[in-house]
C-alpha cells in the first residue's frame, strides 16, 4: 500500500496495469479463514466491493459458485477480468458502480453470502455503506473490510526512508499516519452502530522480501498522469531507484507486511 495522498488518483490505463502487477495479493491465511467460514459447500456467492484488480477476489473465487467484482473504474475492471481469464475462472462477473450505488445495485445484484472491501473502505462513507449492505448480505453472512499492508514509506527502515524523501521531493509533505487503521475503527463502530453481530479484529503480520522494480511498479500503481506525466517518470525512477540503492545496495528489502481485518455479521431474523 501507498500513502493516502497518492490513492486519492484515478485507476486508470497504465496505473491500473501497475496495480495488477504489483500490489500484493492477501496471504493464504486470510483466505482460507474466510473460505472455511463463508464458503459453505460452494453455492454461496460473494461479492468484492470495490474489486479493484482483484486481489482479494479472485482467490476467494473459486469456492463460492458465483462472485461478483464491483469497482467504478473501467480500466481496473478490464485488469481484474483479464486476470480472472488468465486463471481460468469462469464464475466471476464485472459491474461497474461505486459504494454509492448500491442502494440501486442491490435490486440487479441479489443477495450474498459474503462481502468484501479490500483497501478501499477509506473512499467509502463507512455507515452509509454498511447500512446499505445490510439489504444486500443473506441473514448470517458476513462482511469484511480488510487492508493488506501498511504504506511503504511508513516503516522504521533506511529504504523506507529513502522511499519518503523521494516521494515528498516530487509530491509534496506526505501524512505520518497509517490510513487504514482509522478506516478500521471508523468500520467497527459503524458496525456496531447498525447492530452487525460478533464484530471481531483479524491480524496476520509476515515479511516479505521485494527488489527495486517491485517498489516501483508499486508506486506507479497509485500515480496518475496527472500526478506524474510520462515524460517525469524516467527522472523520478532514477531518483528514487538511486535512493533505495544507495542504502539497500542488493536492491532487495524485507518489508514487515500487516494484514488487518474487521469481520461482522449480519444478523439472523429471529425465529417466530
Amino acid at each position: 500500500m501507498v500513502p493516502h495522498e497518492l490513492e486519492e488518483s484515478v485507476f486508470h490505463g497504465e496505473t491500473a496495469s501497475s496495480y495488477a502487477r504489483y500490489r500484493r495479493w492477501y496471504p493464504l491465511e486470510l483466505i482460507d479463514g474466510l473460505a472455511r467460514r463463508f464458503g459453505g459447500d460452494g453455492r454461496g456467492r460473494l461479492l468484492d466491493l470495490g474489486c479493484g484488480t482483484g486481489h482479494l477476489l479472485l482467490p476467494l473465487a473459486s469456492v463460492f459458485d458465483q462472485a461478483v467484482g464491483v469497482d467504478p473504474e473501467p480500466d481496473m475492471l478490464r485488469e481484474a477480468a483479464r486476470l480472472a481469464a488468465e486463471t481460468g475462472l469462469g464464475n466471476v462477473e464485472w459491474v461497474r458502480g461505486a459504494s454509492t450505488d448500491l442502494p440501486a445495485l442491490r435490486f440487479q445484484l441479489g443477495r450474498f453470502d459474503l462481502v468484501t472491501i479490500g483497501t478501499a473502505f477509506h473512499f467509502m462513507d463507512p455507515h452509509a455503506t454498511l447500512a446499505a449492505l445490510l439489504d444486500v448480505v443473506r441473514p448470517g453472512g458476513g462482511v469484511v473490510v480488510a487492508y493488506n499492508g501498511s504504506p511503504m514509506w511508513l516503516h522504521p527502515a533506511p529504504w523506507s526512508e529513502a522511499l519518503r524523501r523521494v516521494l515528498e521531493s516530487w509530491l509534496g509533505p506526505l501524512r505520518d499516519t497509517d490510513f487504514d487503521d482509522r478506516a478500521l475503527r471508523e468500520c467497527e463502530s459503524a458496525m456496531a452502530d447498525l447492530k452487525y453481530a460478533h464484530v471481531e479484529r483479524w491480524q496476520h503480520v509476515y515479511e516479505s522480501t521485494v527488489d527495486l522494480d517491485f517498489i516501483v511498479g508499486h508506486i506507479y500503481s497509485a500515480l496518475s498522469p496527472e500526478q506524474l506525466s510520462s515524460d517525469q517518470r524516467p527522472t523520478f525512477e532514477r531518483h528514487l531507484r538511486e535512493a533505495v540503492a544507495a542504502v539497500a545496495p542488493s536492491e532487495r528489502v524485507t518489508e514487515t507486511v500487516g494484514v488487518r481485518a474487521v469481520i461482522g455479521l449480519r444478523q439472523a431474523a429471529p425465529l417466530r
